[in-house]
């Protein structure tokens, strides 16, 4: 038996190669090539038995005496053209999401950030009244007519703390993946020859499935509407950070970014709200711009993709400073910690410290630039963005002049008292 070149690209070429090969071969029975073919109708075409439509029934081609003549329509009728490169990069993003996954869980199950995922499923829920309380009082989405729908939205959103039901979603879908490959194998009873086949007849069978990113442990969070998942990082942090001004000013920062991904829309083309103010927007973004003006270190902007990242952010602060200003009324100015520069000696007072923390989460150490296509600002200036706040200026005591300031625009108020009105 021929063996199938090992320098063919695409997989369309390697399986009507391999057909060839088969099909030239004198021991090959026509039995042998018919379920050769039928393994593709069933992996590939998803059919079963003599349940195949149009092109994807490829039984007679086991009976065309011109096995060329056959191999060439095999390789212009299967449906899967890939590069080998290409769908090796595509099928080690699934793996690697699977992996990141199992990980992710099994983090949750080995450590000790049960805890921290509790307190971050009651920060989303004490941010959910907030911000419910806020949409109430807010005359551009009453004067609409939108209230009632945004809050609709804004309760279907919950935190997603199933881990059981994570774990079991990505082992299904390696577990589905080895026995597809194996029955293949089996099938055909030529391993030494077919292995390649039944890996790609078994990664098209899955190609519908997906592995569950819920959890993971590489730093970033996701808003799914209307599941919610953040990374063991942020758990461990919500678990270890001794001070709650500490976690609300980082953990409870990317909380409500996160949750309020389901409420900043563009105003010319809303999707999940069915309404959005224009003034706010055009506030987000000249205050972004702003920013960037004053702070870019190689690159940035203040695009329409930029919409939604940029009004998340701000709002996102604004709900996590809220509940610090109501867990800590009386307290703000109180000494968290006492630190020496030199001869002197500074104190941190809890409201500082909730800035700190911050910019802690947007710290990189690397040069930021705005990347082509990227609906996220730079780190440089999303910090420095969401900080032109009332309650940063106070608790620095910051004069109106101030480079941490001075490129502080209008409040930017989305929802709650003070927002536009915006009648129709």
């Amino acid at each position: 038996m021929r063996t199938p070149s090992r320098e063919l690209t695409s997989t369309n070429n390697f399986i009507g190669e391999l057909f060839l090969a088969q099909c030239e071969d004198t021991h090959v029975k026509h039995e042998e090539l018919l379920h050769f073919l039928k393994q593709i109708e069933h992996y590939v075409f998803k059919f079963d038995g003599s349940n195949c439509e149009y092109e994807g029934c490829l039984s007679a081609l086991a009976s065309d005496h011109n096995c060329t003549r056959a191999s060439e329509k095999l390789k212009t009728t299967v449906v899967i053209d890939f590069l080998f490169l290409n769908l090796s990069e595509f099928w080690e993003k699934k793996f690697r999401i699977a992996k990141y996954g199992l990980d992710g869980v099994n983090a949750l199950l080995d450590g000790e950030s049960k805890q921290g995922v509790s307190k971050v499923n009651h920060l989303i829920e004490r941010m959910q009244k907030k911000l419910i309380s806020w949409v109430n009082e807010t005359e551009w989405a009453i004067n609409n007519g939108a209230d009632e729908a945004i809050i609709e939205e804004t309760l279907q959103v919950h935190h997603y703390d199933n881990y059981a039901d994570s774990m079991r979603k990505n082992l299904q879908f390696l577990m589905k993946l080895e026995q597809d490959y194996l029955k293949c194998l089996r099938d055909t009873k030529r391993e030494h020859d077919f292995e390649t086949f039944c890996m790609l007849m078994s990664i098209f069978a899955s190609f519908e499935n997906e592995p569950d990113l819920t959890f993971f442990t590489f730093y970033n969070a996701f808003n799914a509407h209307p599941k919610l998942s953040f990374s063991q990082l942020f758990y461990d942090m919500a678990e270890n950070v001794g001070e709650s001004a500490g976690v609300l000013g980082s953990v409870g920062f990317i909380a409500g970014h996160e949750l309020s991904h389901t409420l900043i829309e563009n105003a010319n083309a809303p999707q999940l709200i069915p309404y959005f103010s224009n003034e706010s927007m055009q506030c987000i973004q000249n205050q972004y711009q702003k920013t960037c003006d004053h702070f870019v270190e190689e690159s940035c902007g203040s695009a329409d993709n930029q919409i939604d990242e940029n009004g998340s952010d701000m709002l996102g602060l604004q709900l996590a400073y809220s509940l610090f200003e109501e867990e800590y009324q009386g307290r703000m100015d109180e000494e968290y910690i006492r630190i020496q520069n030199l001869e002197e000696y500074r104190s941190i007072t809890m409201e500082q410290l909730f800035f700190y923390s911050t910019a802690f989460v947007a710290c990189s150490g690397r040069s930021q630039k705005q990347r082509l296509g990227d609906g996220h600002s730079p780190w440089n200036v999303r910090v420095n963005a969401i900080v032109q706040h009332p309650g940063f200026k106070k608790a620095f005591n910051c004069p109106a002049n101030s480079t941490m300031v001075e490129s502080f625009d209008d409040q930017c108020i989305i929802f709650g008292k003070g927002a536009p009105e915006m009648r129709r």
